[in-house]
């Protein structure tokens, strides 16, 4: 695996594919927590999802093809600030690695960060969520905000917390028609709401069947009128 040439701001040599990430177990123990989690939970069925399948069906798929990579980046404090100033280099990176139509669509990154302190971690990394979220999604990228204390539940089960990760970190994938579940929602700002759906049409609106975009360019006009 060639080093990525975005070098701020990670740690020099915590770059890994999964396959060989136990070599880095030593350095970062996060890493090795975050994939016990991954194949225990992550990949698994859960009788709590309301639906057959694993809790993310796409990480399977990545982790059988070894496209899944994780990183660590070294922070100063626990402010929103700086998390996303150094959550927004993922971007780029995730561009660089994956960087054919293939494994762009079935890659996923995780980085995770060995100096945050427990106190703080959550507001960090979902603080750094919100204000990067829109901004990866222009690029056709989700990033989604794990921490031990996440409240973040399934679509269907309001229940079940299923971001909730014994490590802080941000993982990034491709943008999926499967996630306007996720963009599309009422609680969302009007206006982040129409940017969501226009970012979705833009990148995957060749994939999408045409009743599913005739919906949402319906929703898009609906958003624009009611401003």
């Amino acid at each position: 695996m060639r080093p990525p040439a975005v070098r701020h701001p990670f740690e020099a040599g915590s770059l890994t594919d999964a396959a060989n990430a136990p070599a880095l177990y030593d350095r970062y123990p996060q890493y090795e927590r975050v994939l016990g989690w991954v194949h225990s939970f992550v990949t698994q069925p859960h009788a709590g999802l309301g639906r057959p399948g694993p809790v993310c069906p796409r990480l399977a798929p990545a982790l059988r093809l070894n496209l899944v990579r994780l990183v660590a980046i070294r922070t100063d404090t626990v402010s929103v600030a700086e998390a996303g100033e150094k959550g927004g280099a993922l971007a780029a990176l995730y561009e660089e690695l994956f960087d054919d139509a293939e494994s762009f669509r079935t890659g996923a990154l995780m980085a995770v960060f060995p100096d945050l302190p427990q106190e703080g971690a959550d507001a960090f990394i979902d603080g750094g969520h919100a204000r990067l979220r829109m901004s990866f999604v222009a690029r056709g990228l989700m990033i989604g905000e794990f921490h031990p204390h996440s409240a973040v539940t399934s679509v269907r089960n309001p229940a079940l917390p299923v971001m909730r990760c014994p490590v802080p970190m941000f993982a990034v994938r491709a943008l999926s028609r499967h996630d306007v579940i996720f963009l599309d929602r009422p609680q969302t700002p009007p206006a982040d709401r129409e940017q969501y759906l226009k970012h979705l049409l833009h990148h995957l609106g060749d994939q999408l069947p045409e009743r599913e975009k005739k919906r949402i360019q319906a929703g898009i006009t609906e958003l624009e009128g009611a401003k």
